[in-house]
């Protein structure tokens, strides 16, 4: 049935559910993952303008490498092949550009954007609906 899974991974604590209920659902299924980090350059599209919040590289190429480096070691742990993949860009666009070469998309929610994506984040939103493939949501147990 799904035998290419990605997961998108941005290093929360609430990500990691999803990321373990993708490896699971690999696991599972026989399935192979790639594990995707998004650098999301919205945030930081005004630096040089001196608008914006200021890029702190290190910063960002440890949430990466740590969130990435947990994805492999649940695939390692759960013996399901996963392949790293860190691109930037808009977080939904590059995971909707993406998801055209995968059979599944599993993603995480917050939903902290506002009243109206109360129960879904905007991202995730944004994935369901315009993914090329199927998207499991996952929302941290309570």
């Amino acid at each position: 049935m799904y035998k290419k899974i990605l997961i998108s991974t941005d290093g929360t604590e609430s990500n990691r559910h999803a990321v373990d209920d993708g490896i699971r659902l690999a696991k599972a299924l026989g399935a192979e993952v790639t594990a995707l980090f998004v650098f999301d350059i919205g945030n930081y599209s005004n630096v040089g303008t001196g608008i914006g919040i200021p890029v702190d590289r290190e910063y960002v190429i440890n949430t990466s490498e740590e969130a990435l480096a947990y994805a492999k070691e649940q695939g390692e742990k759960a013996g399901v092949k996963v392949t790293l993949k860190m691109v930037s860009g808009h977080p939904a666009e590059a995971i909707v550009e993406e998801s055209a070469s995968h059979d599944l998309v599993v993603c995480g929610t917050l939903g902290r954007a506002g009243l109206s994506r109360a129960l879904l984040g905007s991202v995730a939103e944004k994935v369901v609906r315009f993914s090329y493939a199927p998207v499991l949501v996952c929302r941290k147990p309570k």
